[in-house]
């Protein structure tokens, strides 16, 4: 098995494990709800503050700043939408999430416009990068992806903050804009500071760096606005109620240390892998075993963790399962619901249209992944494509018949 689809999910690291093993075995012993009194309780919550401690070292931030939640999508939406609703009593009614995001920060504008608020697109452009001069001033929030889940586009986070800064109108505003970003695509290979790099949110996520399912959290600096419509039990520092999941706390922290110092070997060997599998793909098509339309999606700053090919078929799903019959696990950018395949919002709003946005298909690496998974790819893929390019031949006979 090959597996090329980190972005989806990264399998549990052995150091997530032992630590989700350990906490559980001690929790069984010695039992208790972090939020009761007695001896076990006070015990679960000094695992679990331990845990919070450790992921908080690893942002530059405080314990304190630090909040467990389900996962990256719950972490959005109380990101995005509990800061909106604080940053209402500063004067500010609009929130602007960037345009090539995942949808579980896109898809808070229904919840922004239900409350009465405005929901505005940060632009991005043919790379998918943010354009910086569609930045709103009337914005109180402002969300953004460090690292495009789907093309692997870094964002230029510094120039981002500055342009927030500089567009500030404080004769109209009672405070700065907020930063809310999504790092959970970025935190394996780039270091992120919650008050070193401008930023008053952080969107974290445990299974995309080999942590557990069902685990997340959201670092909200010091002072920051934030409103939950979530009460209950005042877990969380009132912000996310529910009893927390201390053994995958443990786990999602012993992942981020992991992949902390992992961080630059990892960076280095996935550069190389991005090496080895454009340059196998140019000699697949010397040699006229690729179509020269096989190419790299974006050509701005990437993560070194994403591939993301621009394929010529209207069929990425036949791409997909025959990679799959041959042992390779990938993805397309494109969604598929009920057996319909859908062009990639994404690559439409970079410009490009339906046809090219529905032809793409998604490499992503990890800690496993080695030189030997992309020579696996790159055998198969010919095989593969042209397969899927006879079905857009059929398509194409059968519109001929119906015209």
């Amino acid at each position: 098995m090959v597996y090329l689809d980190h972005a989806a999910t990264t399998p549990l690291r052995p150091e997530a494990e032992e630590a989700w093993l350990r906490a559980t075995q001690e929790l069984r012993v010695v039992p208790g709800n972090p939020a009761a009194l007695h001896s076990g309780a006070r015990n679960a919550r000094r695992l679990l503050e331990d845990a919070r401690e450790s992921i908080a070292h690893n942002l530059g931030a405080d314990r304190a700043e630090v909040i467990f939640t389900s996962g990256a999508t719950e972490a959005n939406a109380l990101g995005i939408v509990g800061s909106w609703r604080g940053m209402r009593q500063h004067g500010y009614s609009a929130v602007q999430v960037c345009a090539a995001d995942h949808p579980s920060s896109w898809n808070q504008q229904t919840v922004i416009e239900r409350e009465g608020g405005i929901f505005k697109t940060l632009e991005v452009d043919t790379n998918g990068v943010a354009v910086v001069e569609s930045l709103s001033p009337d914005a109180g929030v402002i969300s953004f992806s460090l690292v495009c889940s789907e093309t692997g586009t870094l964002q230029p986070l510094a120039k981002i903050v500055d342009r927030v800064n500089e567009n500030y109108d404080e004769q109209k505003y009672s405070r700065k804009p907020l930063v809310h970003i999504d790092v959970c695509q970025a935190l394996h290979t780039l270091p992120v500071n919650l008050h070193a790099d401008g930023i008053d949110l952080i969107t974290l996520s445990a299974h995309k760096i080999g942590g557990p399912v069902g685990i997340g959290a959201l670092a909200i600096k010091r002072g920051t606005p934030l409103r939950t419509d979530r009460p209950g039990g005042d877990q969380e520092l009132k912000y996310r109620s529910g009893t927390v999941d201390v053994a995958g706390a443990c786990a999602f922290a012993a992942a981020l240390n992991a992949a902390t110092v992992e961080r630059d070997e990892l960076r280095k060997r996935c550069e190389t892998l991005q090496k080895r599998l454009w340059d196998g793909i140019k000699i697949l098509q010397n040699r006229g075993e690729l179509p020269a339309e096989v190419t790299q999606t974006v050509t701005a700053e990437i993560a070194p963790t994403i591939a993301h090919l621009s394929i010529p078929t209207a069929h990425p799903e036949a791409v997909l399962l025959n990679l799959d019959r041959a042992g390779i696990w990938a993805s397309a950018g494109s969604a598929c619901h009920a057996g319909v395949t859908r062009p990639s919002r994404v690559i439409m709003e970079m410009g490009r249209n339906e046809t090219q946005a529905l032809g793409v298909l998604r490499l992503s690496f990890g800690p496993g992944s080695t030189e030997a998974d992309i020579d696996s790819f790159l055998t198969a893929l010919p095989s593969t494509l042209q397969q899927a390019q006879a079905l857009d031949k059929l398509d194409q006979r059968s519109k001929k018949k119906r015209n």
